[in-house]
């Protein structure tokens, strides 16, 4: 987008990457998910960057950002945010992250230097439990380590983008798998978009899932005590379980139980991706538009 310009900050350990809008309002940065980069939000951006002082982050090893090999669990993010937030700005920010980010951003704003006045999670995994036998399962695994030699390949980008497109996914309720790039709304501009992504992140990144090394990876992540530990406003974004969502009803029930000031949205029809994948975003927009209004 023409009114964003990319900025470097540097963290003492690694070179952050970050887009920024113009100053039209309170500063709100944006945390994407793993293996993924802060253009992911560009469906969403147009909504926002008129009402707020948009800034996008490259969590390190994605897009721009430097490389950090064999520190790539939540807490290395979450230190390098912190810092960001801490140097970069003056004031308390609102603090949006979808995914993995969602993670990154509850424990930033668990921190005592987290400077978060709001934080917006977005469908975020919440049972821990739940999510190591996901990520733990062979499936799950293969697909990383095929992530992580994609990333490793040199292959140009349409050559990744036909990789991902033949990338075999199973569908839920069936035995058979499909091509990736046969799903409804998998297009073209949509492979190449994921496929630069790819080519830009460090496949030291998807080690902890491609080996199998779940447990170690999340040994310093307690989201209960960051829930906990929160004490500004908190916007619990669901996706609709129906359609991939990995917040499950119980686990908002539990976070609403933990948060001391915490409200939830479900974005019915909406996937993991929230609709920025398939553009659909009015939903999502309206929802954290009307949420941040009412503060």
């Amino acid at each position: 987008m023409e009114n964003l310009k990319e900025h470097i900050f540097n963290t003492r350990t690694v070179a952050i990457n970050f887009a920024e809008g113009p100053p039209t309002g309170p500063p709100l940065v944006l945390l994407h998910g793993g293996g993924d980069r802060w253009q992911y939000f560009l469906p969403l951006i147009p909504h926002l960057v008129a009402k707020w002082h948009l800034y996008a982050v490259d969590l390190r090893g994605h897009g721009k950002s430097g490389r950090v090999p064999g520190k790539y669990r939540p807490e290395h993010y979450v230190s390098d945010i912190v810092e960001f937030l801490d140097r970069q700005f003056t004031e308390d920010v609102i603090l949006f992250g979808h995914s993995l980010g969602g993670w990154i951003a509850l424990m930033t704003a668990a921190e005592p230097k987290g400077k978060v006045k709001v934080l917006i999670l977005g469908d975020p995994p919440l049972c821990m439990e739940r999510f190591l036998e996901i990520e733990g399962s062979e499936e799950r695994m293969s697909l990383w380590r095929t992530l992580r030699d994609l990333a490793s390949s040199g292959l140009s980008v349409p050559d990744l983008a036909s990789e991902l497109a033949d990338l075999p996914v199973s569908l839920l309720g069936h035995n058979t798998t499909v091509r990736y790039g046969d799903l409804p709304g998998v297009d073209n501009a949509h492979l190449l978009a994921w496929a630069e992504t790819l080519s830009r992140v460090d496949p030291d990144v998807a080690q902890y899932h491609a080996e199998g090394r779940m447990y170690e990876y999340v040994q310093q992540v307690d989201l209960d005590a960051a829930m906990k530990h929160v004490t500004c406003p908190v916007l619990l974004l669901q996706a609709d379980p129906v359609h991939g969502g990995v917040v499950t009803d119980d686990d908002v029930k539990h976070a609403l139980s933990l948060l001391s000031d915490g409200v939830h949205e479900q974005l019915e029809g909406a996937s993991h991706d929230l609709g920025m994948d398939s553009r659909t975003v009015g939903p999502l927009q309206s929802t954290v538009t009307n949420y941040l209004e009412s503060l």
